[in-house]
């Protein structure tokens, strides 16, 4: 008959090198993508000026892009700095492009240079048409019909500019846009607003009626947070605003929902399992027969009493998620031609 005490040093041994797999397993774990991407993207929303940037992150396996434009050379250093310094990032690929922001304002000045030049012009021909001609030695003068300045006026006037029209985007219409601010189940509660950016314009008939980067709000219309041992959280959005031209525009859209990837019931089931099997183990030590049942049971209410006492996944939308809403109702947007 086997010893109890060496029964007793096997089962103990048996426990160690199964958490030492457990944990030689864990180490061996790919870097976490999404992880990743969203501490990069939570530091760059932390900075007042890098948030306003065109930036893109992505990784794969640990390796981060960085795409996008940004305003200078110092943005720019900024950016790979928070992508190196982001847990479980093995190499940053730099692909960011330095805008020119100067340019733009030259063009201005050149095209608000352009009317008073073409007004000397108009004052100069004028001028010259009130002129009477030389008097020739041999012809006597003839008369002179002079222009009317008001007509020479009237004649060389620039066009008006264009009036300021109405465009209808009909119902069913895509409007893609970007969080600038997060979402999380468990902060956020029916009602409140966040931030978000166009992604995608959006155009009729070659118009341009809302522009990239135009300024949306979304609201969160339901909230839910797992409160039981089968809950599963979910938070549902509506795009309710964009800004075109200084002037908001209420949007009237269909719902965005998002179910947490996990539920409260998924994890009980998985707890309480661990814990049976535990306790298994100390009913076996303790004797076997009656007391591994005993052990078996205060096992898995153990699992299940550590499951109540947890908190279900939250839904999570980190800044830069991309979320498509669909017009329920027709918007009328006024822009310039």
């Amino acid at each position: 008959m086997i010893n109890p005490k060496i029964r007793i040093a096997a089962l103990v041994m048996t426990i160690a090198l199964a958490f030492s797999g457990c944990s030689l397993f864990k180490s061996s774990t790919a870097p976490n993508d999404e992880a990743i991407v969203s501490a990069i993207q939570s530091k760059l929303y932390q900075d007042p000026v890098l948030k306003t940037q065109d930036v893109r992150v992505i990784s794969q396996q640990g390796v981060v892009v960085l795409s996008g434009t940004v305003g200078n050379d110092q943005e720019k250093a900024q950016v790979e700095q928070f992508a190196q310094s982001a847990p479980g990032v093995k190499q940053v690929i730099d692909q960011l492009t330095v805008g020119a922001p100067d340019q733009t304002a030259s063009q201005a000045q050149e095209s608000a240079g352009q009317p008073e030049s073409r007004a000397s012009r108009r004052r100069s021909r004028a001028l010259a048409q009130n002129e009477p001609p030389a008097e020739s030695p041999s012809q006597a003068p003839a008369p002179v019909e002079q222009t009317p300045p008001t007509s020479a006026q009237d004649t060389n006037a620039p066009p008006p500019p264009p009036q300021p029209v109405d465009i209808t985007i009909p119902a069913g219409t895509v409007i893609a846009v970007r969080l600038v601010d997060p979402v999380d189940s468990s902060v956020n509660k029916a009602g409140d607003e966040v931030g978000a950016t166009v992604d995608t314009p959006v155009s009729d008939n070659g118009q341009i009626v809302i522009p990239r980067y135009a300024k949306a709000r979304l609201r969160v219309v339901s909230d839910r947070n797992a409160g039981h041992i089968k809950g599963q959280s979910m938070v549902q959005l509506k795009l309710v605003s964009v800004t075109v031209n200084g002037q908001a525009y209420n949007v009237n859209s269909g719902t965005y929902e998002k179910l947490a990837t996990g539920s409260r019931g998924k994890q009980t089931a998985e707890r309480a399992g661990i814990g049976a099997a535990l306790g298994g183990i100390i009913g076996a030590i303790a004797g076997g027969g009656k007391g591994a049942a005993i052990g078996a049971g205060v096992g898995a209410g153990a699992g299940t009493g550590v499951q109540m006492v947890t908190k279900a996944p939250p839904v999570k939308l980190p800044p830069e998620t991309r979320i498509d809403f669909t017009l329920n109702s027709p918007l009328t947007v006024t822009v310039n031609p």
